[in-house]
This record gives structure tokens, C-alpha cells and sequence, in this order.
């Protein structure tokens, strides 16, 4: 995480009413809500969830104008933001001017990272992405072969697989062409899984992929359910010991691998991985709950989520929180809004029993709904490092 500014200013903005003195650093923008896939797991468009109300097929269709992103990045780079998410309810890649947007980004001088289930790229976006630099592309593929590919994506085939493959190996051709693989290896692709009940006797696959392709890391991380629809997708307690026993394997596999080989692939937040599938918690979905209630949550200082109907919320899990819309307001305005500093306030309090937190996360039903699954764990627990102790210092010199 970049470096966020003197030490002592998140203490000034929490005695100044917890306006923030400085923009955020970090910024998702969920740039469309349109996509061409239906996984399994998916919150928007799992064949699981039944029949969507004309409500959510409304929501699944919206998207920011080109215009009104242009306008948001200026003004997000005038606040000092660093880093830009493309991400969210949708495939970045639906969106009709994608690529536009990503010069944009590239402009104004901020890192990209794009989440993507590289199904609409082609050898031309392919070069585009690779000539732009995109930092970091996360390519959901939740699966290790087209079979099991297919039948995670019902409106997929097998030759899907094949093509993501295929490109994958085109961008790391690429990347050695221009002698990137050696100095900067950009764009950074990172082969993401999510799993669950369908893939989880798939992680040695799902790292020969990553071989095959040349990738430059993998990221596992366990399902988030919407509870009466996608509870089946949860490893019960031998599947989750499974997933560990082969992940462990496939950890020394790299490792071996890495010694021979000029590309070196990660596995990237294995440690989280492993906390979170190993709790006795994570049967229920729940994922490092323990960290989760025992520290203060500082995200509201330095992120925020910007949906594709304009509204903003102040963490991931806070999709039923909106802060301010940028069709309404700059986002200036939003960053210290009155709604924006009492979700600084509430998260940093962090009371459990406080019937605010029922609007965090997937379900209605649990009272503390950050405790599920906390989205921004590695940016809050960055923070905590970092300010904890003079928090600890200030309230012992009071």
C-alpha cells in the first residue's frame, strides 16, 4: 500500500470531527454492472440466486458515462489518490469505452488494477493493455480445467477456457518480447480463485495454469455466500482440509519451480487463505472475525467504492450504505459528507451491538455483518500496523 501521509494525521482528523484531511488513496470504480458471464459464486448473476426482480435486472444494466469518470479521475488525482480499482458489480471489459477509460487513468498518473474474467479480451486489447502498462489484471477463473470452467459458468463452454489460456500465454509473449519479464513485468497478472464446493479438488490444476501461462501470481480465497441461495458453494470441514493438504503441495511445487525459472510465480495471500478456510467460523462463512471485532476499521480514511449508478460507499462490504452520488455532488463533497463521517466514526468505534452494522455485507440477518467477511481486511490491518500504537500513545498522554 502506498505510503498515506504524516504519521499523525489520521489523530488530527479524528479530534476534527473525522473529516479527513487528505482524498482517498485507493478508489474502486465499478464502471458497469453489465456482464457476460453467470458464475456460480457470483452476488449479481448466480443461476443460484432464482429469477432476478425487474429491480436487479435494472441494476445489472447500469453504467458510468465516460464523461462522468473523466471528471471523477481528474478531480480524485487533484485529491492525491494513487491507486484506481476497475472492479465491482460487472465486467470492466463491457463497459463500450474500456479502453478510453484506462488512458484516462494511465493520465492522470495513478496505478490500474482491473478485475476481469478476461472472456471479452483479444489479441488487439491484449496489445492495448500491454502497450498501456496496466499494472495489475486479476483474471477470475475459478476453475483449473475447461470442464469444471463450464460447468461453474453455465452460459460458458469448454473453448472459453482454452481461449483465456491462450490469450493468457499471448500477453507473457508479449511481456518477454519487449524484455518486460526481466525488468517490469507489466501488466501483472494474477490468476484469482474463489473457492468453493465445485473447484476446491482443483488448486494443483489451477497452479498448472498458472505455469502453462507464465503468470506472475495466484490468489486464492474463499467463497462469500448470499445466505437461503449460494450456501451450497461452502467446503464443509473435509473439503476445506482437502484445499490446505493440496495447497500446501502446490506451495512447494512453486517453490521448486522458482528456483529454475527467470519468471518466478507467488502465491499471494496464502497466510489469509489458510487463516480464513481453517476456522472452525469459515463453515458458517465467516472469515477472520477475530481480527475483524478486535481492532478499530480505518478504511474510511483511504478508500472508497464508486458504483455504477454514481453512488458511493465507504468500504466493500458497504453496498447498502451510499454516502453521496457523483451525479449530484463532486466528490470533494462526498469524501467529508456528513454520511461519509459518521461511517468513520461508527467503523473506528466499532461496536458490535450497534444496529448500524446490520446494513455492512450480504446478510440482513446478522447484527455485525462485517464479521462474515471483510473485503478491506489487508488495507485495515495496514493501517493498524501503522497507527495503533500512536493511537495507543495520544490516548495515554490525554
Amino acid at each position: 500500500m502506498p505510503n498515506i501521509g504524516p504519521d499523525d494525521y489520521l489523530l488530527k482528523d479524528i479530534k476534527n470531527g473525522f473529516r479527513a484531511s487528505m482524498g482517498p488513496q485507493i478508489v474502486q470504480f465499478d464502471i458497469t454492472n453489465k456482464c457476460n458471464n453467470n458464475c456460480l459464486c457470483c452476488w449479481n448473476r448466480s443461476p443460484l440466486l432464482g429469477e432476478l426482480s425487474m429491480e436487479r435486472k435494472k441494476e445489472n444494466n447500469e453504467e458510468l458515462k465516460f464523461e462522468v469518470i473523466r471528471k471523477t479521475l481528474e478531480e480524485l488525482r487533484q485529491m492525491g489518490t494513487k491507486t484506481i480499482f476497475l472492479a465491482g458489480g460487472g465486467e470492466p471489459f463491457a463497459h463500450p469505452d474500456i479502453l478510453k477509460v484506462l488512458r484516462c487513468i494511465k493520465e492522470n498518473n495513478m496505478r490500474t488494477f482491473i478485475n476481469t474474467n478476461f472472456t471479452l479480451i483479444n489479441k488487439e486489447i491484449a496489445n492495448q493493455i500491454t502497450k498501456l502498462k496496466i499494472d495489475h489484471i486479476h483474471v477470475s477463473l475459478l476453475a483449473g480445467t475447461a470442464k469444471t470452467y463450464a460447468g461453474i459458468h453455465p452460459n460458458k463452454t469448454e473453448e472459453t477456457f482454452h481461449q483465456i489460456v491462450n490469450l493468457l500465454k499471448y500477453i507473457s509473449s508479449l511481456k518477454e518480447q519487449s524484455g518486460q519479464h526481466l525488468y517490469n513485468p507489466l501488466p501483472h497478472i494474477n490468476l484469482y480463485y474463489v473457492i468453493f464446493s465445485k473447484n476446491y479438488k482443483e488448486i494443483d490444476k489451477m497452479i498448472d495454469v498458472a505455469i502453462e501461462t507464465k503468470a506472475d501470481s495466484v490468489e486464492f480465497t474463499p467463497v462469500d455466500v448470499i445466505p437461503g441461495y449460494t450456501d451450497s458453494l461452502l467446503l464443509g470441514k473435509k473439503e476445506s482440509e482437502h484445499a490446505l493438504n493440496m495447497l500446501d503441495k502446490q506451495s512447494l511445487r512453486i517453490e521448486q519451480y522458482n528456483i529454475h525459472e527467470p519468471v518466478k510465480i507467488s502465491i499471494t495471500q496464502k497466510e489469509s487463505f489458510i487463516k480464513r478456510i481453517s476456522s472452525q467460523e469459515a463453515l458458517l462463512g465467516k472469515y477472520e472475525s477475530d481480527k475483524v471485532i478486535n481492532q478499530p476499521c480505518y478504511v474510511g480514511w483511504v478508500f472508497a467504492r464508486i458504483k455504477a449508478d454514481g453512488s458511493v460507499n465507504p468500504c466493500l462490504k458497504a453496498h447498502r450504505i451510499s454516502i453521496g452520488n457523483i451525479h449530484e455532488k463532486s466528490f470533494k463533497e462526498i469524501w467529508n459528507s456528513t454520511e461519509e463521517q459518521l461511517f468513520r466514526e461508527k467503523a473506528f468505534t466499532h461496536n458490535p451491538n450497534d444496529p448500524y452494522f446490520n446494513l455492512i455485507g450480504n446478510d440482513a440477518n446478522i447484527n455485525f455483518g462485517c464479521i462474515k467477511s471483510c473485503d478491506n481486511i489487508q488495507i485495515n490491518q495496514e493501517m493498524h500496523a501503522k497507527y495503533a500504537g500512536l493511537l495507543q500513545k495520544d490516548d495515554n498522554s490525554a
